[in-house]
């Protein structure tokens, strides 16, 4: 069986965790000073996929039901990043801080998403009647 919500939220997981998998890979390149000087196509790539970022983070956490828990560490992370740049130049404890959030931000939705497979594969083994049947006894089971 397959549930078109499940399917839903796993698409937006995937897109989510991609896009902060690129803006870590340009926040790392901005903090490694031994690197070579930052091209204008690192600084779009990074204001694409932070721009992206904040067009999507608000609407994929309030569909996953994160909103409360993630948006904040999002918005730090989001805010203290204004370009590789402007990485390359953070005080060290503001970099902790953007590496704390960031590392929060993605290990939370990577739990999620490995919980969403996991549900898929269990509802992968099961018939539409045994769905409905169990989930018409867990309501009954809620009231009681």
């Amino acid at each position: 069986m397959r549930d078109k919500a499940l399917e839903k939220q796993l698409r937006l997981l995937t897109l989510q965790l991609n896009s902060w998998k690129k803006l870590h890979d340009l926040i790392t390149y901005g903090l490694d000073k031994a690197k070579p000087i930052i091209s204008a196509e690192q600084e779009r790539l990074f204001t694409e996929t932070r721009a992206d970022l904040l067009q999507e983070t608000e609407h994929a956490f309030r569909e996953l039901g994160l909103l409360g828990e993630l948006s904040h560490r999002a918005m730090n992370v989001l805010q203290r990043c204004v370009s590789i740049r402007g990485v390359r130049d953070l005080p060290a404890e503001d970099v902790r801080r953007l590496e704390s959030d960031w590392n929060g931000v993605f290990t939370k939705l990577g739990v999620l998403q490995g919980q969403r497979k996991s549900h898929r594969k269990a509802l992968a083994g099961q018939t539409r009647l045994a769905y409905y049947l169990a989930l018409l006894l867990r309501r009954k089971s809620a009231t009681a």
